[in-house]
């Protein structure tokens, strides 16, 4: 389980690399981790923060996970956010709007 924590808290940190390419690639690894497991989970708080982003790629990252992490919210952090959240309806880029709906 350490091993998968691991690999999990590096990939998190490739949704932030300059490369969209690779960040793209850790995405698509995070969702389908999220989609079996809440091993994203403990990343909620990050990822909300993500939303702020001047960055729209990283932005709909967050977005994006975020969703996909609603069903494990125990803790009802999509709750605290989710204004913030809905805010990106209007997003000033099209993609993280869409995204977002």
């Amino acid at each position: 389980m350490k091993v998968l924590t691991r690999n999990i808290a590096e990939t998190f940190e490739l949704l932030f690399d300059k490369n969209n390419n690779t960040a793209y690639k850790a995405l698509q690894e995070l969702q389908k981790e999220s989609e079996r497991t809440d091993c994203v989970y403990p990343y909620m708080d990050r990822l909300s923060q993500m939303l702020d982003s001047d960055n729209s790629y990283i932005r709909t990252r967050g977005l994006t996970l975020l969703a996909w992490n609603t069903k494990w919210d125990k803790d009802y952090k999509i709750d605290e956010i989710i204004d913030r959240y809905l805010k990106h309806i209007t997003d000033t880029k099209p993609v993280t709007a869409r995204q977002c709906i």
